[in-house]
């Protein structure tokens, strides 16, 4: 969430306790809020449903299109948004804003290529009309784009549009919902469609604030190829990462343990509830993150470099990066002890009030076991970043790799272990991988002189391959159109 630190600083200047919870709650809203809204909109569309009588097969079937619409449309979005923050960061620092929106069009046109007949394809394996299928593949899509946007509003410090967007697109699935119910649609169909065309009306409102926010640009749609093929570790980063988060559910979704909503629509409720609730418990961790990265460890990295690239002398860089790593690692301690408590607290007395509201023994003691697994995905999540921070991105892919491997491998090992042992392949990883992340950021900063000073090349060369070459032969027919478009205005005039 790029934009949040410059409000958040503003906040954080008056050191009174109204200010630190002001900005805590700022914090929480935006970079957390879209997902809460989210949770908010499936209980309202269940109770809704409820309430005309939907039969509880017919809400299940519900849920199942609304969790694989997410999941997939997030794992699928997850491989290019790295790589998106990495593209907008450096046109603003070059000052090619024009070429962001072009980038937008591009990036959502291939992903929608790739996973719009894949989705196609799944739907009609399943036993249902042609106007669910429609809905549900809607819904799909939509939400594919809708993850592309929301990073290109947060890099412009339009964060405060995401939380006001979802709430719009909340509002209005739910009355489009209970307006189809009421004309006597199927409550399947109705949910879905309304669900759907609230998220369409979200896509558009934020079209609308990202024109406003950038230059129309041209429609070269490639116009980010070349930044492809010098950042592509990005793209398998963030898959990796993506694989690892939700890797293990696959593994116990394909199990003898899972359900069937249909033949090949299968879940685990068994796992999949527990791993719900303990998501949920993470939620300080990314907050206290955000908080303490834009506002203490931004500024201190900032500071770093300015030296660097201002003139400062020996002594300055080195008193500018010790610094910052003393703020670097002071925050992470108080991140990791917090989430601690955190953790203990929601294995004490949520698991056990969870046991009181349907979750049995088993399913108790997996949500324990996944609420350090998902602390240890927190760090690994947060300790990516920050070597993306200081461009290290071939340490960030060997940490997503090593996530993923180890989260869908452990969780294998524990499924033929048997349910008492669930969740801690999950564990296992975060806890292996968490440790390789602050011993490779350590080691990384030790020699953070050498990258800086010696890793740059000493003249700028060319860049060549495919992608560059078709990128520049597609702004070359994109710049003569433009030119013979001109003329033609004019004579209109």
């Amino acid at each position: 969430m790029a934009g949040i630190g410059f409000e958040l600083k503003k906040v954080f200047r008056d050191d009174s306790v109204f200010a630190v919870l002001r900005g805590y709650s700022l914090a929480a809203v935006v970079t957390e809020g879209p997902m809460m809204l989210m949770i908010v909109l499936l209980v309202a569309l269940q109770r809704l449903m409820m309430g005309f009588g939907t039969p509880y097969r017919v809400r299940e079937q519900f849920l199942f299109f609304m969790t694989y619409a997410m999941v997939f449309s997030l794992l699928l979005a997850d491989t290019v948004l790295l790589f998106l923050d990495r593209f907008i960061s450096d046109c603003i620092y070059r000052r090619r804003l024009q070429d962001v929106m072009p980038a937008l069009y591009g990036i959502a046109f291939f992903l929608l290529l790739l996973g719009a007949p894949a989705a196609g394809a799944y739907l009609c394996t399943l036993p249902v009309g042609w106007n669910v299928r429609l809905a549900a593949g809607l819904l799909f899509c939509v939400l594919l784009v809708l993850w592309v946007q929301m990073a290109c509003l947060s890099a412009v410090k339009r964060y405060e549009y995401l939380l006001l967007g979802f709430l719009a697109g909340t509002a209005t699935a739910l009355v489009l919902a209970w307006v189809f119910l009421r004309l006597g649609a199927a409550p399947l169909s109705a949910a879905l469609w309304g669900t759907a065309l609230g998220f369409l009306v979200l896509l558009f409102l934020y079209m609308g604030q990202l024109l406003a926010c950038y230059p129309s640009g041209g429609w070269n749609l490639v116009v980010f190829f070349p930044a492809l093929q010098r950042y592509a570790g990005l793209l398998l980063t963030g898959l990796l990462l993506g694989v690892g988060l939700y890797g293990h559910n696959f593994v116990f979704w394909a199990s003898a343990y899972r359900g069937q909503v249909f033949p090949t629509g299968v879940y685990c409720a068994r796992y999949d509830v527990p791993a719900f609730f303990a998501t949920l418990t993470i939620l300080p961790m990314l907050v206290q993150f955000v908080v303490k990265l834009e506002t203490r460890f931004a500024v201190r990295h900032r500071a770093y470099f300015d030296a660097i690239l201002y003139g400062g002398r020996l002594e300055d860089i080195r008193a500018a990066k010790q610094e910052m790593e003393a703020v670097l690692y002071a925050e992470l301690s108080h991140m990791l002890q917090m989430q601690l408590i955190v953790a203990i607290g929601s294995v004490a007395f949520l698991g056990n009030f969870l046991q009181t509201v349907g979750l049995d023994e088993t399913m108790a003691g997996t949500f324990r076991v996944l609420c350090f697994g998902y602390c240890l995905y927190g760090l690994v999540k947060c300790g990516t970043v920050l070597l993306l921070y200081f461009d290290d991105r071939a340490g960030a892919c060997r940490a997503a790799a090593l996530f993923a491997v180890l989260s869908v491998g452990g969780s294998l090992v524990t499924l033929a272990l048997g349910p008492d042992t669930w969740g801690a392949g999950f564990l296992l990883a975060g806890a292996v991988t968490g440790f390789w992340v602050l011993r490779r950021l350590r080691q990384y900063l030790e020699q953070l002189e050498y990258h800086v000073f010696c890793e740059q090349p000493l003249f700028a060369a060319p860049q060549g391959g495919v992608l560059c070459r078709a990128e520049e032969e597609l702004a070359r027919i994109d710049r003569a159109f433009a030119q013979r478009r001109k003329p033609r205005e004019q004579d209109r005039e």
